[in-house]
């Protein structure tokens, strides 16, 4: 692992949003919500209740809703433009109310809608 990558792993704190990538080309939005010495845990921003527990020297962590053993890789850490990090803190908390959402409730803003297309080209542009 190059020495950039740790250097960037080390840098995540709680309330960062970064992205993870599966092998099946799929991504991950996460949110740091604990930072340790040791680890990360990242809550799914679009799929509540998941919970990622990474590495904190590799990046890697075991994906929970994989029956094989597949894993997440963090592949982007770049800090976001402040209207688009604080769009996905709206999504973050709507999704995560402890109760269904309305239909209406559901539907994404016009901001949500913005940072989600924003935040996918972002990330690959900037991986490390």
């Amino acid at each position: 692992m190059s020495a950039i990558r740790k250097r960037a792993l080390s840098t995540i704190a709680v309330g960062d949003i970064f992205n993870a990538d599966v092998p099946n080309g799929g991504t991950v939005l996460c949110l740091a919500v604990a930072v340790t010495a040791t680890g990360i845990q990242a809550r799914d921003i679009c799929r509540q209740g998941e919970f990622l527990d990474f590495d904190r020297q590799t990046g890697v962590a075991p994906c929970p809703w994989s029956k094989i053993g597949t894993t997440c890789t963090i592949t982007s850490i770049e800090p976001l433009p402040p209207d688009v990090h604080d769009a996905l803190l709206g999504l973050d908390r709507k999704y995560n109310m402890g109760r269904p959402l309305t239909c209406e409730e559901g539907k994404l803003t016009e901001a949500e809608k913005k940072a989600l297309v924003f935040v996918y080209d972002h990330h690959k542009a900037h991986q490390i």
